[in-house]
């Protein structure tokens, strides 16, 4: 991914759409300071499932009500469902087909890994793995993890892609 962009760096971008924050503007405020860098997202177990966290309706109810109500993923069918929403969500302000979306397991392996939930964004060095910088706990903060993130994707080094 790095490499056909012409960067050293690539974002795993950790998401889930029942947070009411990372809908409202985290994800696109986010993309916004990228500076190109591409994202890799990766679904993972919700952050407030309607039938585990119903935060007072807030899931339909307000202005930052979603389509459907998303419950506990029970399988991967499920997950791949709210996986797609969010791809399709995040499709209105990169454009269609400009998101890269995986799942988690249904084990939830990189959410432990990365402890990753409600959604977190990493930027990542691509030739060592390296991790630069991540956007810590969410959804507090939002002034300093859009900083922290425009500060690692402005340092890129643009890496030739010709022989």
């Amino acid at each position: 991914m790095a490499t056909e962009a012409g960067t050293d760096r690539v974002m795993i971008c950790f998401d889930a759409i029942t947070c009411p924050f990372f809908r409202a503007y985290a994800a696109e405020d986010m993309w916004k300071v990228s500076n190109g860098v591409p994202m890799l997202h990766v679904y993972l177990r919700e952050a407030e499932p309607c039938d585990v966290f119903d935060a007072g309706g807030m899931h339909l109810m307000t202005p930052l009500k979603m389509k459907r109500r998303i419950p506990w993923h029970k399988n991967e069918g499920e997950r791949a469902e709210a996986a797609k929403d969010t791809k399709l969500f995040m499709e209105g302000f990169m454009g269609k087909g400009k998101v890269n979306m995986w799942m988690d397991t249904m084990d939830d392996t990189l959410e432990a890994a990365y402890e990753a939930r409600p959604w977190r964004w990493y930027v990542i060095e691509a030739s060592t793995g390296k991790i630069i910088t991540g956007t810590n706990l969410a959804p507090f903060n939002m002034k300093g993890k859009l900083a922290k993130l425009k500060e690692a994707c402005a340092g890129v080094v643009k890496v030739s892609t010709t022989a």
